[in-house]
């Protein structure tokens, strides 16, 4: 069962032997402190980082059993000397080499980070899909009996091409994925687009960002109220944040940097009931706080995706095995799939944001993968509820949704509006961040240069 905890974890680390600490003795390297490590399920003892005798799986994860306990420790970010694409990192630890999963990440020149990378096989050289002004490492542990003794990583001349994907998935699902779209019951756009953010039915030569890949998937409840996500957020009641089963879009405690837009399509149910035809959509933007539901490996969203790749983009592996019977109808734990999940909601994200009366089928944008123009960190009122989206300028219009606290949304234009006081002072200037989606100014850090809205 440890092999497929990580998926790929067996080939994806460099470890040195077994004990010792690693050894930098080239020059680049930049030696991670062990003690600054923002820790989760792991406990610093005699200088390693080991699991700590507490640590549960994610709050995602545990309404099922078979999950294992899991810790994570995130280094602060640090800076390059000048921008690359190609990292080196080296791992040093005792125990089973399988239970140590390291990733890396950087700042792409939006200033948006890129996913989690996990370290190829057969060395510790690590392509990411842009060049990084900026490098952050992280690293797993799922073995009572193992601990990491050391951790580095070096920036290496950079490759100046776009990389094919992440390193093949030793695992016995991985296999050749044939082309298509998602399937009746959903799946992703084909071609990567979601829904026009702008609203502006660009034409011929507008200059419009890069659009965020969309999935339609099915939506739960987390519930959990008190328990800890894999980011170590502890639960509270009317929360607003997701999971989703791949931590390469895992934010930090506390972070915004992978959001998603999640929108009712009024399809409810595994078999979609309702009216879907007369529904008008509420949306929320949230954080990516945890890990799940069902599996851990499965980032379906992307075109070259980290496990399952028989199945098409977009269509998470739960929801072909509760549809169809992949896999015999079984997660990555080998349980039985009860439900055909592919995201899941905290309470407040599911009862206020998107006012679902029951467990139904969503429309999901990953915003980071798509171009961020004017990039916005939300800020939430007194007492951390979410911002109320409206469908204009002013609270005079409806609401149409949320924006959670941290959450990181691209601008599309700004207008003035009703004047409004909130975390960031008092003003008049209101920013549109999808179509029919508006947001006051004084509730978001950034922005300022985001163009004026074209009045029609």
């Amino acid at each position: 069962m440890r092999g497929r905890r990580w998926a790929v974890a067996g080939a994806l680390v460099l470890l040195l032997p077994v004990g010792p600490r690693p050894a930098f003795a080239e020059t680049g390297w930049l030696p991670q402190d062990l003690g600054s490590a923002d820790r989760i399920g792991l406990v610093l003892a005699s200088g390693t980082l080991r699991l700590d005798g507490a640590a549960e799986p994610p709050a995602s994860l545990r309404r099922e059993r078979g999950a294992p306990a899991t810790g994570l420790a995130t280094f602060p970010e640090q800076a390059l000397e000048r921008p690359t694409d190609t990292v080196d990192v080296r791992v040093g630890s005792s125990g089973d080499p399988e239970d140590v999963l390291a990733e890396v990440r950087g700042v792409r020149a939006d200033g948006m980070w890129t996913e989690w990378y996990p370290a190829p096989d057969r060395g510790g050289r690590i392509t990411l899909d842009a060049d990084v002004s900026r490098v952050q490492l992280r690293v797993g542990i799922d073995g009572a009996d193992t601990a990491v003794t050391g951790l580095g990583v070096r920036p290496l001349e950079g490759t100046g091409d776009i990389p094919a994907g992440l390193p093949d998935d030793p695992s016995p699902e991985a296999a050749p994925r044939p082309e298509g779209d998602g399937g009746p019951d959903g799946g992703g756009e084909p071609d990567g687009d979601g829904g026009d953010p702008s609203g502006d039915g660009a034409g011929v030569g507008d200059d419009i960002p890069e659009r965020p890949f969309s999935a339609r998937l099915f939506a739960t409840r987390i519930g959990l109220v008190g328990e800890t996500t894999a980011n170590g957020h502890t639960v509270r009641a009317n929360d607003h944040f997701v999971a989703l089963p791949s931590r390469r879009g895992l934010a930090t405690r506390g972070g915004g940097e992978y959001t998603v837009r999640v929108c009712t399509t009024g399809a409810l149910g595994p078999e979609g009931k309702g009216d879907t035809e007369g529904h008008e959509a509420r949306c929320a933007y949230l954080p990516v706080w945890d890990v799940g539901p069902w599996n851990i490996t499965d980032d379906h969203w992307n075109a070259d995706r980290q496990s399952w790749r028989d199945l098409d983009r977009g269509r998470p592996q739960a929801q072909a095995a509760y549809s169809e019977g992949h896999n015999g109808g079984l997660d990555g734990f080998g349980r039985r799939v009860r439900n055909p999940a592919g995201i899941d909601l905290a309470d407040g994200a599911f009862n206020d944001g998107l006012r679902l009366p029951t467990n139904g089928w969503v429309q999901v944008d990953y915003l980071w993968t798509g171009e961020y123009r004017h990039r916005v960190e939300v800020t939430a009122p007194a007492g951390g509820g979410p911002v109320e989206v409206r469908g204009g300028a002013g609270p005079e219009h409806p609401a149409v949704g949320t924006a959670a606290h941290s959450a990181n949304i691209d601008v599309v234009c700004q207008e003035a509006g009703a004047r409004v006081t909130g975390p960031q002072g008092t003003g008049d200037a209101w920013y549109r961040i999808g179509e029919g989606h508006y947001i006051p100014a004084v509730y978001a850090e950034g922005g300022a240069d985001a163009p004026v809205c074209a009045s029609f």
